[in-house]
């Protein structure tokens, strides 16, 4: 049993678990598993590993095909990683009872092969942008590729229904997780505005909205990410916010993160307009420490935050709202005070990543008694 307390994988009448195979990516980490865990166990870095910990499952990453052996290991080596892993998991997936994936990418390559090769192993995709054209119409043509979504974006659920052909029961809304042992209210003195992501920010708005609150300005991150339809742009924000005084952008380490948020009269998650749930991570981060969190109220991100009650919501990109919104936490600390308390409440309440990974659990064991059926479907008809 792992030491939060959460159970192993169950097992079946017949005693055996089932055989879960868990395809992802291993993002900048080039930390092995092994030490990672050491660090997850000491309190250093969010339990990452829990999900994997919990189904007892098998890891397909991109080390894992890029550094395999023989003919399939050089093949291998030519494709993009994504592709690879979904050619390897399909190859596998008689030796499993679930394929699970976690990324867009995955998802729609292992669909497509299950789909066209007729793969009878259950798949289980974990998804929050299935709108995007580039995922939309491939999950269109493979639908029957893919037996079970979960997502925890209201509207991208709402969306893959109306556009994918996918029925409400084949998709799964759950709550976003967060560590809420890592991340938690601390003693240190609040003395900077925080905020951090890497995905659709608005950093430029925030620098304006607190030009001359005489207030150290902490920003984590680096490259920025941003999407306009088929097109992705990433951009370099540091050096490239202005002259603010006291203005600090970099990215930082988990340790240097958590302690950010402790020091944090406000935590600021500035975005761009957009139907993704971009600034998730980084809200409920701030949350789960308690801070107050003032973020851009767009299309995507309406599932966390209720304006006034646990946190508060501006325009995106209106600088005299967020303004308005900084002072309103600055000037007034019991009310600071109330809307941290009500965050750290409503996290605990709806956002436990215990609870997040029981129900992954709970999904791959449906999943793991059925055998689909797989079609090709031609869009328009």
């Amino acid at each position: 049993m792992p030491r939060d307390g959460t159970r192993g994988p169950r097992k079946d009448e017949a005693g055996q678990a089932p055989r879960v195979l868990l395809v992802k990516s291993r993002g900048r980490s080039r930390t092995d598993n092994a030490e990672r865990a050491i660090r997850q166990r000491a309190g250093e870095e969010p339990r990452s590993l829990l999900l994997e910990e919990v189904l007892g499952c098998d890891v397909l990453d991109e080390f894992e095909v890029t550094g395999m052996a023989g003919w399939r290991g050089r093949v291998y080596k030519f494709l993009p990683y994504f592709v690879a892993q979904a050619m390897e998991a399909a190859l596998r997936s008689r030796s499993y009872d679930v394929v699970v994936t976690w990324s867009e990418r995955h998802t729609v390559a292992v669909a497509a092969l299950f789909a066209c090769f007729r793969v009878r192993t259950p798949h289980l995709a974990l998804m929050f942008w299935m709108s995007k054209p580039s995922v939309r119409i491939p999950l269109r043509i493979f639908r029957s590729g893919v037996d079970r979504i979960i997502t925890w974006s209201s509207l991208q659920r709402f969306l893959a229904i109306e556009n994918s052909g996918f029925s409400p029961e084949d998709i799964v809304l759950v709550h976003h997780p967060v560590d809420q042992e890592f991340y938690h209210p601390g003693s240190d003195e609040q003395t900077i505005i925080f905020s951090a992501g890497s995905t659709e920010r608005d950093f430029q708005t925030l620098v304006e909205a607190a030009r001359g609150l005489k207030i150290p300005v902490r920003i984590a991150a680096s490259l920025v990410v941003t999407h306009d339809g088929l097109r992705t742009a990433t951009k370099d924000v540091r050096g490239q916010l202005g002259d603010l005084a006291d203005l600090e952008v970099g990215p930082l380490t988990p340790a240097e993160l958590r302690a950010s948020y402790a020091a944090a009269k406000v935590v600021v998650v500035p975005l761009l307009p957009s139907d993704i749930d971009a600034g998730v991570n980084v809200i409920l981060e701030g949350m789960a420490a308690g801070r107050p969190v003032i973020a851009s109220r767009t299309r995507g991100q309406i599932d966390v935050i209720r304006d006034g009650e646990n946190g508060l919501l501006v325009p995106p990109g209106d600088v005299a709202a967020l303004r308005a919104g900084i002072e309103y936490v600055l000037n007034d600390p019991a009310a600071a005070a109330v809307l941290g308390r009500r965050a750290r409440a409503y996290v605990e309440a709806n956002h436990r990543l215990e609870d997040f990974v029981e129900q992954i659990r709970e999904n791959t064991e449906t999943l793991a008694a059925t055998k689909p059926r797989r079609i090709l479907t031609i869009p328009g008809r």
